[in-house]
Protein backbone atom coordinates (compact mmCIF):
# COMPACT_ATOMS: atom_id res chain seq x y z
CA UNK A 1 0.00 0.00 0.00
CA UNK A 2 1.33 3.43 -0.96
CA UNK A 3 1.91 6.15 1.59
CA UNK A 4 -0.11 9.14 0.31
CA UNK A 5 1.69 11.77 2.40
CA UNK A 6 5.00 12.56 0.67
CA UNK A 7 6.64 13.41 4.01
CA UNK A 8 6.19 9.80 5.16
CA UNK A 9 7.70 6.51 4.06
CA UNK A 10 7.19 2.84 4.84
CA UNK A 11 9.85 0.63 6.47
CA UNK A 12 10.59 -2.96 5.51
CA UNK A 13 8.37 -4.01 8.43
CA UNK A 14 5.52 -1.94 7.03
CA UNK A 15 5.70 0.82 9.63
CA UNK A 16 5.04 4.37 8.42
CA UNK A 17 7.70 6.87 9.54
CA UNK A 18 8.63 10.48 8.81
CA UNK A 19 11.15 10.89 6.01
CA UNK A 20 13.32 12.92 8.36
CA UNK A 21 13.28 10.31 11.15
CA UNK A 22 16.49 8.85 12.51
CA UNK A 23 15.52 5.64 10.67
CA UNK A 24 15.37 7.27 7.24
CA UNK A 25 18.54 9.29 7.84
CA UNK A 26 20.36 6.09 8.76
CA UNK A 27 19.10 4.08 5.79
CA UNK A 28 19.78 6.99 3.43
CA UNK A 29 23.33 7.32 4.71
CA UNK A 30 23.94 3.59 4.21
CA UNK A 31 22.60 3.92 0.64
CA UNK A 32 24.90 6.89 0.03
CA UNK A 33 27.92 4.97 1.32
CA UNK A 34 26.99 2.00 -0.86
CA UNK A 35 26.81 4.27 -3.91
CA UNK A 36 30.30 5.68 -3.35
CA UNK A 37 31.64 2.18 -2.72
CA UNK A 38 30.10 1.18 -6.05
CA UNK A 39 31.84 4.08 -7.78
CA UNK A 40 35.17 3.10 -6.25
CA UNK A 41 34.58 -0.51 -7.33
CA UNK A 42 33.99 0.53 -10.94
CA UNK A 43 37.15 2.68 -11.05
CA UNK A 44 39.50 0.38 -9.12
CA UNK A 45 42.31 -1.25 -11.05
CA UNK A 46 42.88 -3.83 -8.30
CA UNK A 47 40.87 -7.06 -8.60
CA UNK A 48 41.11 -7.84 -4.86
CA UNK A 49 39.74 -4.41 -4.01
CA UNK A 50 36.90 -4.71 -6.56
CA UNK A 51 35.89 -8.13 -5.21
CA UNK A 52 36.06 -6.94 -1.60
CA UNK A 53 34.01 -3.84 -2.40
CA UNK A 54 31.33 -6.01 -4.00
CA UNK A 55 31.12 -8.14 -0.84
CA UNK A 56 30.93 -4.97 1.26
CA UNK A 57 28.05 -3.74 -0.89
CA UNK A 58 26.15 -6.98 -0.31
CA UNK A 59 26.63 -6.72 3.44
CA UNK A 60 25.65 -3.05 3.48
CA UNK A 61 22.20 -4.10 2.34
CA UNK A 62 21.96 -6.08 5.60
CA UNK A 63 23.14 -3.02 7.53
CA UNK A 64 20.45 -0.88 5.91
CA UNK A 65 17.82 -3.53 6.56
CA UNK A 66 18.78 -3.86 10.24
CA UNK A 67 15.65 -1.99 11.27
CA UNK A 68 13.37 -4.07 9.10
CA UNK A 69 14.24 -7.72 8.53
CA UNK A 70 17.75 -8.79 7.45
CA UNK A 71 20.51 -8.54 10.00
CA UNK A 72 24.27 -8.71 10.09
CA UNK A 73 25.68 -11.82 11.69
CA UNK A 74 28.84 -12.56 13.63
CA UNK A 75 30.17 -14.21 10.47
CA UNK A 76 29.80 -10.87 8.65
CA UNK A 77 31.96 -9.25 11.33
CA UNK A 78 34.46 -12.14 11.18
CA UNK A 79 34.70 -11.72 7.38
CA UNK A 80 35.37 -8.00 7.81
CA UNK A 81 38.05 -8.61 10.47
CA UNK A 82 39.71 -11.19 8.21
CA UNK A 83 39.79 -8.68 5.34
CA UNK A 84 41.26 -6.04 7.65
CA UNK A 85 44.05 -8.47 8.56
CA UNK A 86 44.74 -9.23 4.90
CA UNK A 87 44.91 -5.58 3.92
CA UNK A 88 46.95 -4.60 7.01
CA UNK A 89 49.56 -7.12 5.92
CA UNK A 90 49.68 -5.73 2.38
CA UNK A 91 50.09 -1.99 3.01
CA UNK A 92 52.54 0.29 4.73
CA UNK A 93 50.69 2.51 7.20
CA UNK A 94 51.97 6.09 7.33
CA UNK A 95 53.30 7.66 10.53
CA UNK A 96 51.88 11.08 9.63
CA UNK A 97 48.68 12.54 8.32
CA UNK A 98 48.45 12.17 4.56
CA UNK A 99 46.24 13.37 1.74
CA UNK A 100 44.38 10.19 0.79
CA UNK A 101 42.87 11.29 -2.52
CA UNK A 102 45.31 10.56 -5.38
CA UNK A 103 42.95 9.56 -8.18
CA UNK A 104 39.30 8.75 -8.81
CA UNK A 105 39.31 5.47 -6.91
CA UNK A 106 41.05 6.75 -3.79
CA UNK A 107 38.80 9.83 -3.83
CA UNK A 108 35.64 7.71 -4.05
CA UNK A 109 36.92 5.41 -1.30
CA UNK A 110 37.69 8.45 0.85
CA UNK A 111 34.18 9.84 0.40
CA UNK A 112 32.71 6.38 1.08
CA UNK A 113 34.75 6.21 4.28
CA UNK A 114 33.48 9.62 5.42
CA UNK A 115 29.88 8.58 4.71
CA UNK A 116 30.37 5.28 6.57
CA UNK A 117 31.69 7.24 9.56
CA UNK A 118 28.54 9.38 9.47
CA UNK A 119 26.43 6.21 9.26
CA UNK A 120 28.30 4.87 12.29
CA UNK A 121 27.41 8.01 14.28
CA UNK A 122 23.77 7.62 13.27
CA UNK A 123 23.88 3.92 14.18
CA UNK A 124 25.18 4.84 17.64
CA UNK A 125 22.14 7.09 18.12
CA UNK A 126 19.82 4.26 17.01
CA UNK A 127 21.70 1.81 19.25
CA UNK A 128 21.02 4.10 22.22
CA UNK A 129 17.33 4.05 21.24
CA UNK A 130 17.41 0.24 21.13
CA UNK A 131 16.78 0.09 17.37
CA UNK A 132 20.17 -1.17 16.15
CA UNK A 133 22.40 -3.82 17.65
CA UNK A 134 25.93 -3.11 18.85
CA UNK A 135 27.18 -5.55 16.20
CA UNK A 136 26.03 -3.13 13.51
CA UNK A 137 27.87 -0.22 15.13
CA UNK A 138 31.02 -2.35 15.43
CA UNK A 139 30.73 -3.47 11.80
CA UNK A 140 30.47 0.11 10.53
CA UNK A 141 33.44 1.13 12.69
CA UNK A 142 35.60 -1.65 11.27
CA UNK A 143 34.36 -0.94 7.73
CA UNK A 144 35.66 2.64 7.86
CA UNK A 145 39.08 1.28 8.86
CA UNK A 146 39.02 -1.29 6.05
CA UNK A 147 38.18 1.46 3.55
CA UNK A 148 41.19 3.42 4.84
CA UNK A 149 43.42 0.39 4.27
CA UNK A 150 41.97 -0.04 0.79
CA UNK A 151 42.81 3.59 0.00
CA UNK A 152 46.41 2.91 1.03
CA UNK A 153 46.56 -0.23 -1.12
CA UNK A 154 44.91 1.37 -4.14
CA UNK A 155 47.07 4.49 -3.89
CA UNK A 156 50.40 2.73 -3.61
CA UNK A 157 53.39 3.76 -1.52
CA UNK A 158 53.51 7.51 -2.17
CA UNK A 159 51.01 9.84 -0.50
CA UNK A 160 51.41 13.55 0.14
CA UNK A 161 52.14 14.17 3.80
CA UNK A 162 50.49 17.01 5.68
Amino acid sequence: MLVKNSSLTRTGKGEVVDKDSSFTWYVGTIDEANSFIGLAKVFSRNREIRETLLEIQKRLFKVGAELSHQKLTESDLEWLLKKIGEFENSVKKPNRFIILEKDETTAFLSVARAVVRRAEREAVRLYKEGKVRLLTVEWLNKLSYLLYLMILKEGGEEFEEV
